[in-house]
């Protein structure tokens, strides 16, 4: 027997389970975890919020910050 993880829409899935059904296939759902942002990042999102971002007229003066 062998393994094998398939991405599938979620407005797909159950017709991709009934289809795997009808071969006799063995379905198992496994859910994503939603990924959380790192503490880096959520600092900078508070610091947005409390609007301390910079602001730039054009990319070009953003690329000339860095």
């Amino acid at each position: 027997m062998q393994t094998l993880e398939i991405k599938v829409p979620d407005e797909k899935t159950a017709l991709i389970k009934a289809l795997l059904k009808e071969l006799g296939v063995v379905v198992k759902v496994k859910k994503e975890k939603a990924k959380e942002p790192n503490k880096e990042t959520i600092a900078a999102m508070q610091e947005l919020k409390q609007g301390k971002g910079k602001k730039f007229d054009s990319v070009e003066a953003l690329f000339n910050s860095i």
